[in-house]
């Protein structure tokens, strides 16, 4: 339960913090191309290296796997919901324009529901993300799906493993 409970509260936050982050870098070319940038460089960092600094700031805790997730989830949010807002045809957008939608009708009327697949394909990566991160800090000490499998795999277990790889 503790793997659902960090994997979904940590996607549910980067979700609440990457959008905005998303949409802020949306409005300008020049600020889209360097999220873009900047999220395709944190994707080539190994999944390890997100938890360095979550440990060095806040000790071993399921906050510090909360926060690491978070990090690590944060990236295909915000990735994704660029690319989709950036996505939405310009002639939609000035047919907004042209009926006089303020900004934010432009966004919520227009430009999310266009972008809503491509957003949803972040969400569904940012999932991923956040169960495979939930196992990789198994290494600092949590108590949750991750240590089980490691130590169901050192074992001879095979039926119990067997479980352990559909539930992953």
């Amino acid at each position: 339960m503790l793997t659902l409970h960090s994997g979904f509260m940590a996607t549910f936050i980067a979700l609440l913090i990457g959008s905005p982050v998303a949409i802020y870098a949306m409005r300008k070319e020049k600020r889209s191309r360097f999220m873009i940038l900047l999220c395709d460089t944190f994707q080539t960092f190994p999944s390890y290296v997100y938890l360095l600094p979550a440990v060095m700031l806040f000790g071993i805790s399921p906050v510090t796997v909360i926060i690491s997730i978070l990090i690590y989830t944060m990236v295909p949010v915000v990735r994704y919901t660029v690319e989709g807002l950036r996505g939405v045809p310009a002639e939609l957008v000035e047919a907004a324009d042209m009926s006089g939608a303020t900004r934010w009708q432009k966004l919520t009327k227009v430009q999310i529901p266009l972008a809503m697949p491509t957003i949803a394909v972040g969400l569904n990566q940012a999932l991923v993300f956040a169960f495979f991160m939930v196992i990789i800090a198994e290494f600092i000490g949590t108590r949750d799906l991750g240590q089980e499998m490691r130590r169901t795999l050192a074992g001879t277990n095979l039926g119990w493993n067997f479980v352990l790889g559909f539930s992953v």
